[in-house]
């Protein structure tokens, strides 16, 4: 497995903490891509191309997929996918491209298949978050894949204690009959904790996310992907107690995992 950080949720230059996180254990890193697209110059992107490069670590680009409904946003994100492709093929450094959905999947749909058309054949795995859940869903994502894409699924920890506590649904047997159903291998993991009710993206052991249990469910499928820490400063931590908080986090997950 790798040990991975949404280094978008840290205050600073994100390299510096990347590297942080690399000298604390870290092998794996998420950058957003408006922000590495719309706010990095090409000096940037060569700069996060070179610390990859020597440091190592597994890069994916987390997506918001653009809204159906929105000429610029679409065209601003056709553009981001183009410029990623093209740093992609000069460096050869990304992993996975990674995408939340927000509208109805036969809206957005096509807009994913403009993104895998864009990178299909350059070695990029593709995952959405918490979607496909179910074989019916899936059908419609089946459509726009071909033989070649290497496509999985990303689960939210703290989206799935969310649905599953809704639906009271949080006995080991329910977490392992989740995961066993789904769709998709599991690509990645994004880890934060909450209350079963609001999406808080806190710490692990602020919430009461059934850690042991989901674990399990997890090692039941034969998960060998990436665990990324998710979580935001909502308690206003310096940079060093953010980045303190994440290693704690990934270090209960791990000992989750080897218990």
């Amino acid at each position: 497995m790798y040990r991975g950080v949404a280094i978008w949720n840290y205050a600073g230059d994100a390299i510096e903490n990347a590297r942080k996180f690399a000298d604390a254990g870290f092998d794996a890193i998420s950058w957003n891509a408006p922000l590495f697209v719309g706010r990095y110059t090409d000096k940037d992107r060569e700069r996060v191309a070179e610390y990859v490069s020597n440091s190592g670590q597994y890069l994916t680009m987390h997506n918001l997929l653009p809204s159906p409904y929105d000429p610029a946003e679409i065209a601003s994100a056709q553009h981001d996918w183009r410029v990623l492709s093209e740093w992609h093929q000069r460096y050869g450094l990304l992993r996975g491209m990674t995408f939340d959905f927000v509208h109805p999947h036969e809206d957005q749909l096509p807009l994913l298949a403009e993104c895998l058309t864009i990178f299909r054949g350059q070695g990029v795995f593709f995952a959405c978050e918490d979607t496909p859940l179910h074989a019916r869903t899936m059908e419609k994502f089946a459509k726009y894949l071909t033989p070649e894409d290497d496509f999985g699924i990303l689960i939210d920890l703290g989206h799935l204690n969310i649905r599953q506590w809704k639906m009271e649904l949080h006995e080991p047997e329910d977490f392992e009959r989740m995961f066993r159903n789904l769709p998709l291998p599991v690509r990645e993991l994004h880890v934060h904790d909450n209350k079963g009710r609001q999406d808080e993206h806190r710490e692990l052991g602020a919430g009461n996310l059934p850690l042991a249990d989901v674990v399990r469910a997890v090692k039941a499928i034969g998960f060998d992907g990436i665990v990324t820490v998710e979580i935001v400063n909502s308690q206003q931590w310096d940079i060093d107690t953010h980045i303190a908080h994440a290693l704690d986090t990934s270090n209960r997950f791990y000992k989750a995992w080897n218990d």
